[in-house]
Formats: C-alpha cells, sequence, structure tokens
C-alpha cells in the first residue's frame, strides 16, 4: 500500500505539472502572436518534455539510490539512445538560433509532424538521461553477443 500510494502521489504530481506546463505553453504562445518572437514557444516546447521524461523516471531512480549499490553512469544506453534523441530535441529549436543549422530533410518529409517527433524524444531522452545513472547488473558482467 505504501509503495501504490508513493506512485499514486508521483503520477498526480506529474498530472499537475504537465497542466502547469499547458497554461505556461499557452501564455507562450499568446506573447509569440504578439510579438512575433516564436524562439521562446519552440524553446519550451522541446525542453518541457525532456522534462517531463526526467520526471517519469525520478521515483524509481529515488528509490534505487537508496540501495548501497556501486553508482555508474552506462555510457552504452545514454550514447545508443540519450544522444540521438537530443538530436531530434535539439532540431525543434536550433534552426531558428544565429547557429544556421538546417533541420534535416528526413524530418520534413515524413508523415509525422517535428513537433511529434520532438515531444517523444524529449520524453526518451529525459529518461535514459537518468536512467543512465543506474548501472545495469548485464554490464557488470560483461556479456559478449
Amino acid at each position: 500500500m505504501k509503495r501504490f500510494l508513493y506512485y499514486f502521489v508521483w503520477t498526480a504530481a506529474i498530472g499537475f505539472i504537465v497542466y502547469i506546463g499547458t497554461v505556461i505553453e499557452a501564455n507562450i504562445a499568446e506573447t509569440a502572436q504578439e510579438t512575433y518572437d516564436m524562439f521562446p514557444r519552440l524553446l519550451f516546447i522541446s525542453i518541457f518534455p525532456v522534462i517531463l521524461g526526467f520526471l517519469m523516471r525520478l521515483p524509481k531512480f529515488l528509490l534505487e539510490r537508496r540501495e548501497p549499490r556501486a553508482a555508474g553512469f552506462d555510457w552504452f544506453k545514454f550514447l545508443a539512445v540519450g544522444v540521438p534523441s537530443l538530436y531530434f530535441v535539439l532540431m525543434t529549436f536550433l534552426p531558428y538560433t544565429s547557429l544556421g543549422v538546417q533541420i534535416p530533410s528526413f524530418m520534413l518529409t515524413s508523415q509525422t509532424s517535428l513537433a511529434t517527433i520532438a515531444t517523444t524524444a524529449g520524453i526518451v531522452f529525459g529518461y535514459v538521461l537518468l536512467d543512465s545513472f543506474h548501472k545495469p547488473e548485464a554490464a557488470n558482467r560483461k556479456e559478449v553477443f
């Protein structure tokens, strides 16, 4: 029962944060319409899913930190999953900066929208970023495929 309440409270907190995020995004969108400056909205759209992914992994991360285990960082998971998802997150707002980065053509020609790809990638990146601090048992055994 204690574990259920722990996860339920976290779920309610994340739901509240999503609600607050939608209110903030609506305010940013209104300001963007008035000032014609889309960069703050694009930045929020790309950063907020990363925060949500981070929050989704946070309850389990806190429970794992209570256990007496050697802490480490799973570089393989971070490089294989985290870095490509970070790339998609950055592609939502970097083209609108002074860096002159172009959106790759495969992201523009797909059936799904860029915002959907960025949101999914942001959640994955936030989750994997925090999950990479937990070294799985398989990585400690040095398995060879």
